[in-house]
């Protein structure tokens, strides 16, 4: 665990450092809107306006968006490559009570924070964000941030950008009901929030990758790096993102006279990848392994 502290910290210290220099400038709001080739440069811009000038890029977003700004990139074998990801769709439930959240044994309450959830079918992860944020606070409203499964999110999808009354009412009574069944208590016996909000994440998780940790066309100078590629954790987003840096810069340090040497994943096959529906969590996977053998010996 102290490795793994320290392995963090030396990452976020160097991302630090890179943004005290002049090394890195960053821009924001920013959206670019078209990439174009010219001159053995990346020309960037966002609604028309130049964003700069580059000797290469990097598509750290996926789904629509990406895909659009890929179309006329010239860049086939990076667009097909995008295309190829397949994302679920999950709700998130904003809901704020007067009180804790009731469970049937009253010792698990009191330290009650969260909990993957399993056998129901609009709830997949329950969290408390205020024991998150106040750890010490008593009183005050108890604020919860519930995740459907990714089936719910695929049945009751909707444009997230409108969503209608109707489906919004519809999802947050389900997903309330959900948690109830996942409490152990009975229908309607739920208090009702006093606040709620929900929003669909439309293009929320992969569900398939090529399971590499970067995608590089030094033909094109262009790259892909994200979590989806190994998985859907932020582990690996951290671990692809290094990657490619670190793939990039060997590729300009050649001077690009063998550029075939260093395309990566332009041809990888996807394959579905497997996890909770509200991400991957390494490690996870062997502490549940040991809480189940300790439960089998009490």
């Amino acid at each position: 665990m102290i490795c793994e502290y320290l392995y963090k910290g030396a990452i976020l210290s160097q991302i630090l450092q890179l943004l005290s220099t002049s090394m890195v400038n960053m821009v924001r709001p920013c959206w670019i809107s078209k990439l174009e080739p010219f001159n053995g440069m990346w020309h960037l811009s966002e609604n028309g306006k130049p964003r700069g000038q580059f000797d290469a890029i990097v598509i750290a977003h996926n789904g629509k968006c990406a895909n659009r700004l890929l179309a006329s990139s010239g860049l086939p074998l990076i667009a097909r490559q995008m295309k190829k990801l397949e994302l679920s769709s999950i709700w998130a439930l904003l809901a704020a009570f007067e009180d804790p959240l009731p469970t049937p044994n009253s010792r698990i309450s009191t330290a009650f924070e969260g909990a993957f959830v399993k056998g129901v079918d609009s709830v997949s992860w329950m969290a408390n964000n205020t024991k998150k944020l106040f750890p010490s606070q008593s009183g005050g409203p108890h604020c919860w941030t519930f995740f459907s499964t990714a089936a719910y999110g695929k049945r009751n999808k909707v444009p997230q950008e409108n969503i209608p009354n109707a489906t919004a009412e519809k999802v947050i009574e389900g997903m309330l009901e959900g948690v109830e069944i996942a409490l152990g208590l009975s229908k309607g016996s739920l208090t009702r929030p006093f606040y709620t909000r929900v929003q669909l994440w439309g293009a929320a998780l992969p569900t398939n990758s090529p399971g590499i940790p970067c995608v590089f066309d030094p033909q094109g100078r262009a790259g892909i790096c994200g979590d989806w590629l190994l998985g859907s954790s932020l582990e690996a987003a951290a671990l692809s993102g290094m990657a490619l840096a670190n793939h990039i810069s060997d590729y300009l340090q050649s001077g690009g006279s063998r550029p075939d040497e260093f395309a990566i994943g332009l041809h990888d096959a996807f394959q579905p990848i497997e996890g909770h529906d509200i991400g991957q969590f390494p490690g996870l996977e062997f502490k549940e392994q040991v809480a189940e053998f300790l439960s089998s010996k009490t």
